[in-house]
């Protein structure tokens, strides 16, 4: 199996998400990575501070679909936490270039998805 296929790059990326390893992303994305979520962007480093501020409720990332177009793949996710939220569907649409993921766009519902950053906030309360 080639790894260096944008649909294989695409399912290395939420594989690692799912498996609280962030370490791998480093490579997976461009240097000039931009990653968005509605009008909001983010540097390749921005980006992974963010997935790592969500792990503690991650349990898994199961993908549902996933489309290839060339370069550009999107896919469909659920990110299932242990959370009230349980499982919240996620669309990432990314171009790959140069074995790299240049540019991610990151679409779910907010509204389901808000339980999630409440019990975030919850425990790192809690923590404190």
């Amino acid at each position: 199996m080639d790894l260096t296929t944008p649909a294989a790059i695409t399912r290395r990326y939420i594989q690692a998400v799912s498996d609280h390893d962030v370490t791998p992303l480093q490579q997976l994305f461009s240097d000039q990575l931009v990653a968005t979520i509605g009008d909001s962007s983010f540097t390749k480093q921005e980006w992974i501070v963010a997935i790592e501020k969500l792990l503690p409720a991650l349990l898994r990332n199961e993908i549902r679909n996933l489309f290839v177009d060339g370069s550009t793949t999107c896919v469909v996710y659920d990110f299932v936490t242990d959370t009230v939220a349980g499982a919240v569907t996620c669309v990432e649409v990314l171009t790959i270039q140069d074995g790299e993921i240049r540019t991610i766009e990151l679409v779910f519902d907010r509204l389901a998805f808000a339980p999630v950053g409440q019990a975030l906030k919850e425990r790192v309360a809690a923590a404190s």
